[in-house]
């Protein structure tokens, strides 16, 4: 409870000494939501020391726990099991939107780009180049028809609507499907440099499907991840309408055409803690007898539905603990995705593919257009990263959940 406490002063302090020195409202607001949770912190470990204080003097001195204590505890269980229904739905919520990132995925995309992206060079002009380059047929009139046929392969809408950069290896495909079906009816045709040019394209196509199996990979994953998050709200939607209804609490059923999200703030907009402190007041008036006197042994023979949902608020803290299990998950699954894109990119340097760029009236070479793009990686992926870790409050559902499990054990 100090080091509660303690803390509480040293923000207040900082408080007062930053209010002083800067007005950044976006600081201001945080530094109060942690000034709120010590608080709220505070006041939770001070009910739970009271609650234990009062535990241990009634087992020393009639060595039972009185009807009252068992009371108070259960109202707290009760109490507590309603913010956590409202913060593990909100963190569900929250985890789902952010499933995807447009700056981070945005960047990745780029790094995709049939046209010319981070790495700076375009796939399309690539071809034409090589093929240029490369003379891959002898008359000019060849030439010209392959580059055109190359390049409305490339503009096809059935390519740029092939998913990720499968697209640049299906039109890399399709060229070169042409390109040696042209040489089987011309007998002037170099198979030599049709093989000089289908080894140029596959440098430029190994870094394509590497990214392209990343992407797939990541894609299928947070399919799979959003599943089981909706699952994780069914499970809890289950136990609130099994639950509810013993605080006297009627879930109502979806609206046509509402979203599940949607559904649950609504839904805990009503059932939150002050709809169970109100119900447990009124249960404790019904037990007051004209000196305003509660009979606790009387509330607790009689009133069955709430022991019942106290003694079944175990499984909220199970689906609880499952999402914590999902949201670490989800950091590691994306620390894979992230080490998988840059296996690509170093493959792209390791093939020589990457040129250079012109940037800030100067120009950048291969390597430090490398460079760049990895720490671009790295920094809007730690973006991405923090702005989870902020906007979750993943202290606050563990802190929820031992609250619950505390009164649980009392």
């Amino acid at each position: 409870m100090k080091s509660v406490l303690f803390s509480l002063l040293i923000i207040c302090s900082a408080w007062e000494s930053f209010a002083q020195s800067d007005t950044d409202s976006s600081k201001i607001v945080l530094i109060n939501k942690e000034m709120e949770s010590l608080r709220n912190d505070n006041e939770a470990l001070l009910n739970s020391l009271d609650l234990t204080n009062r535990t241990l003097n009634d087992l020393i001195t009639d060595k039972k726990v009185s009807d009252e204590t068992k009371w108070e505890t259960i109202k707290s269980n009760i109490n507590h099991s309603t913010q956590l229904y409202k913060v593990l739905s909100d963190d569900i919520i929250d985890l789902k939107s952010r499933l995807t990132d447009e700056d981070y995925q945005g960047f990745i995309k780029s790094l995709s780009s049939i046209q010319e992206g981070p790495l700076g060079f375009s796939f399309q002009d690539i071809i034409i180049e090589s093929a240029n380059k490369i003379v891959l047929f002898p008359t000019k009139t060849q030439m010209d028809r392959f580059i055109d046929i190359s390049k409305s392969i490339i503009s096809s809408p059935i390519i740029a609507s092939i998913p990720f950069v499968s697209n640049a290896v299906s039109a890399s495909s399709s060229i070169l499907n042409i390109a040696y079906s042209s040489s089987l009816t011309d007998k002037k045709s170099d198979l030599g440099k049709l093989k000089t040019f289908e080894g140029e394209l596959n440098r430029y196509i190994s870094y394509y499907t590497t990214l392209d199996k990343a992407n797939v990979l990541n894609q299928t994953s947070n399919s799979d991840r959003r599943v089981l998050l909706e699952n994780l709200q069914l499970d809890l939607l289950a136990k609130l309408k099994k639950d509810a209804p013993k605080l006297n609490f009627t879930v109502s059923d979806r609206y046509d055409g509402e979203t599940i999200d949607s559904y649950f703030n609504r839904i805990l907009g009503s059932f939150n803690r002050d709809w169970s402190e109100k119900y447990l007041r009124d249960l404790e008036r019904k037990f007051q007898n004209n000196r305003g006197e509660t009979n606790y042994s009387a509330l607790l023979q009689k009133e069955f539905d709430v022991k019942y949902y106290n003694n079944n608020v175990n499984g909220l803290v199970e689906i609880s603990k499952k999402y914590l299990l999902y949201y670490d998950n989800f950091f590691e699954i994306a620390n894979n995705y992230q080490f998988r894109i840059i296996e690509a990119v170093d493959l792209a340097k390791a093939n020589g593919i990457i040129k250079s760029k012109k940037a800030n009236g100067g120009d950048l070479s291969p390597n430090q257009v490398y460079e760049g793009i990895v720490k671009s990686l790295h920094d809007k992926k730690n973006a991405r990263d923090n702005g989870i870790i902020n906007s979750i409050n993943i202290g606050e559902l563990k802190q929820q959940i031992e609250r619950v499990m505390d009164y649980k054990i009392i």
